[in-house]
């Protein structure tokens, strides 16, 4: 009797082990064909709901997917204040940034392009790979000339330091007293 209800028992753990594969399967087979077709699809498109749609141009934004595959769905323009640079799948539009209080528009945002800013005069990015971060231009002291004036992308750059200048000051006066201390000695040798 013992021997039956394992051999019932195991019997049933294999049938409700068959039972959960069975279920599962169509699931299974779902995700290996959303795999093995998402990569399918050629460029300029993208998988949706088992077809490849082509994708919406720069400007517009997929309003509703494609149905049959290799054709486009419905792309809309994008709203106001908002913008797609590229071709796209995209279920809505980018907003559009704006510009900080220290900045001023260069550009402004359209369907195909992003708002466009730069520091206002008198400040420049600090640091580019932050262009939100504007400082105030660096005046050169009196007396230094400006190489470059200051713009929204560069800092002023001025030209050497006074003690610099000092320096070629000196290199420039120290033949001069040279020769003057050659004739000096020169004349004194001769007499």
């Amino acid at each position: 009797m013992f021997g039956f209800c394992c051999l019932a028992s195991s019997l049933s753990r294999l049938f409700l082990w068959l039972l959960l594969l069975l279920l599962n399967l169509p699931l299974q087979v779902k995700f290996a064909m959303l795999e093995s077709h998402s990569f399918d699809c050629p460029t300029g498109e993208n998988w949706s709901k088992d077809v490849c749609c082509k994708n919406c141009s720069a400007g517009t934004f997929v309003q509703a997917p494609c149905k049959i595959s290799h054709t486009q769905g419905q792309c809309e323009k994008c709203p106001p204040g908002t913008f797609t640079e590229k071709d796209n799948y995209l279920d809505d539009c980018i907003l559009c940034s704006t510009c900080n209080k220290d900045q001023e528009m260069v550009a402004d945002c359209s369907a195909t392009s992003d708002r466009k800013c730069q520091c206002k005069k008198g400040l420049y990015y600090y640091d580019p790979g932050f262009p939100e971060s504007c400082r105030p231009c660096t005046k050169c002291p009196q007396g230094i000339h400006v190489l470059h004036e200051c713009n929204s992308t560069a800092n002023t750059v001025c030209s050497s330091s006074v003690s610099n200048r000092r320096n070629r000051l000196f290199l420039l006066l120290s033949p001069l007293c040279v020769l003057i201390v050659s004739i000096v000695v020169f004349c004194i040798i001769r007499r």
